[in-house]
């Protein structure tokens, strides 16, 4: 296996989603060696075929993995032939992208990638991986106010991109060592010829100063794009930097930043590069908020998805939108109506159910 494909012409964005990896992703699409995609998502199904947890199939993921593995013990040469039938099929769907598009670099932003990449740097060690961190607080501002809109249950599809991206981040840049290549957005947009040009040196490119105005690059095919942002501007812009503490004059949006601060922690968000001090400072209103009767929606809830609510949970989230509708009064009762229905359907549920053998 000498002459075994390990990606020297793939070029991987690690990050959160909303932090601006949509805007590198098309700055550096302007280079003219450099092909891209909105998100690609190929590697993660091939990676987690090997993993009995993490994945939810119709056929049965974990049965699945099983019986992969003990194909590949009993039958094939060793783990490493998995690996290298990823690569083959990595390097025939690449490479027919980098043909048609006439490139030679292909450019993967999928922000879930942070999931794998430890078995992304294990099957491709010639790729470049690089690693955009942008302040998560600004991430979870984008969040609200791009998805979430108010919606708060919506939250929870989010959980992973604000709860586990932030540490598997880390690792991956540890792991990688001095093959790791970090940018904070922060610093890109705010001098970006010099971070932009820095950053291709890395690549082994050359830079081209037509790059940073993508206003001509066309734009990746695909929906996974930042259907916001990027459309504001031709060039990288400070003007999100600090549009995160604005959350500071919220109730609801100052509860859900605090809390993920805390949840966060000192240590991530120190290694993350910025202060946690400074932060909470930062979110503390210029003046005191008159909060009094304003429910707020509790995180603990919010971050979590809803099919994982429990049944006061779920009373507590249908309470809340009441009252917002109905007011204190009005919509308390509504909720208890609504959930003592939600248990009787259930209560019913259950007792049609078929007793399991030996309790007859």
């Amino acid at each position: 296996m000498a002459d075994s494909y390990r990606g020297k012409n793939l070029i991987f964005i690690i990050s959160q989603p909303r932090s601006g990896s949509t805007l590198l992703q098309r700055v550096l699409s302007g280079h003219p060696e450099i092909q891209t995609s909105a998100e690609t998502w190929l590697m993660l199904h091939p990676v987690y075929g090997l993993r009995g947890s993490g994945i939810e199939t119709e056929y049965g993921a974990a049965f699945a993995a099983e019986g992969v593995g003990e194909f590949i013990k009993n039958y094939a040469t060793g783990s490493g032939i998995y690996d290298e039938a990823i690569r083959n099929w990595a390097q025939t769907i690449y490479a027919d992208a980098l043909s048609r598009g006439g490139k030679t670099l292909f450019l993967d932003k999928t922000p879930r990638y942070f999931f794998i990449v430890p078995e992304l740097y294990r099957l491709f060690p010639d790729a470049k991986f690089i690693f955009l961190i942008r302040n998560p607080m600004a991430v979870l501002a984008s969040e609200l106010t791009t998805y979430v809109k108010g919606d708060w249950p919506v939250l929870g599809i989010f959980q992973p991109d604000l709860l586990l991206a932030p540490r598997l981040i880390l690792e991956g840049i540890e792991q990688l060592g001095d093959d790791a290549i970090t940018i904070h957005y922060e610093k890109f947009v705010s001098e970006p010829e010099r971070n932009i040009s820095a950053l291709c040196k890395q690549l082994g490119l050359s830079f081209h100063d037509s790059m940073l105005d993508y206003s001509r690059t066309p734009a990746p095919k695909g929906k996974m794009n930042d259907p916001v942002g990027i459309h504001q501007h031709t060039r990288p812009s400070t003007a999100s930097i600090d549009k995160w503490k604005t959350m500071a004059g919220d109730a609801q949006s100052r509860h859900f930043a605090l809390s993920y601060l805390d949840a966060l922690g000192q240590d991530t968000i120190g290694q993350l590069g910025y202060s946690w001090e400074q932060i909470r400072q930062d979110l503390q209103p210029a003046s005191p908020p008159d909060d009094r009767g304003e429910p707020v929606f509790p995180w603990s809830i919010a971050i979590r998805p809803r099919q994982q609510w429990t049944a006061r949970e779920r009373f507590i989230a249908e309470r809340y939108f009441a009252i917002r509708k109905k007011g204190r009064l009005r919509g308390t009762l509504s909720a208890t109506k609504a959930n003592i229905k939600h248990l009787l359907r259930e209560l019913k549920r259950a007792a049609s159910l078929p007793a399991p053998p030996g309790h007859r």
